[in-house]
């Protein structure tokens, strides 16, 4: 009789120790993904983010990557919806990409890197209970610019590395997006500038935003 109590008491304890793990392994699960608006009239995708604070004081050369990708974790925005879903819905809306950089452009020599080519994107970051801030008020850098958005397209290489790379903030060879206002080279490996978000601007860490990409008008 003690005997049989001592197994019905010993599987008792399995099933509670198997209980436990699976609601551990669910919680530390990425949540579904979000989606992406599409608004074909305004010509623009409102792309779903989270406000990542460690590049508050960290540089990145990173404004947004999606989060399952390799570099999920380095950027001022973890993404919340597929680069390759945020690049195909950018032809959606007549983003034309430039499709110009190639891997060896990556490690231009100071003064000699390419800049991203492709239509032209105006970019905005909007969060509860606050309207649309221009990505520029956003940014904090170690030398002056205006930003200069371009949809370089990169869809194959984005597919092949999956590094999640959505938006950049210098010119890439594998980011949907990047900014032509620095050639390739600047933050890696020549470390011509530096990157940061906003704290002064950006919500805290944490915060759901959404990142509103915009075809600039000609």
């Amino acid at each position: 009789m003690n005997l049989k109590k001592f197994f019905i008491g010993l599987a008792a304890a399995f099933s509670l120790v198997a209980v436990g793990t699976s609601v551990s392994q669910s919680n530390t699960a990425y949540a579904a993904d979000q989606k992406i608006v599409v608004n074909k009239a305004k010509k623009q995708v409102e792309y779903p983010a989270v406000v990542n604070g460690t590049y508050f004081t960290q540089p990145t050369r990173h404004l947004c990557v999606y989060k399952n990708g390799s570099n999920g974790d380095k950027a001022v925005l973890r993404g919340e919806a597929s680069e390759i879903t945020f690049y195909n819905d950018l032809k959606k809306i007549g983003a034309k990409p430039g499709n110009n950089l190639r891997p060896a452009d990556m490690k231009a020599v100071k003064g000699q890197g390419k800049r991203v080519e492709g239509s032209k994107l105006n970019i905005y970051i909007k969060w509860k209970g606050h309207k649309a801030v221009p990505i520029q008020d956003c940014i904090k850098s170690t030398k002056k610019y205006k930003t200069d958005f371009r949809f370089g397209g990169n869809l194959g290489r984005a597919q092949t590395m999956n590094t999640g790379c959505v938006t950049c903030f210098d010119s890439c060879s594998t980011g949907i997006v990047s900014d032509h206002a620095w050639p390739t080279g600047s933050t890696e490996p020549n470390h011509v500038v530096k990157f940061y978000g906003n704290q002064k601007v950006l919500p805290k860490d944490g915060t759901h935003v959404t990142m509103i990409v915009k075809l600039a008008e000609k």
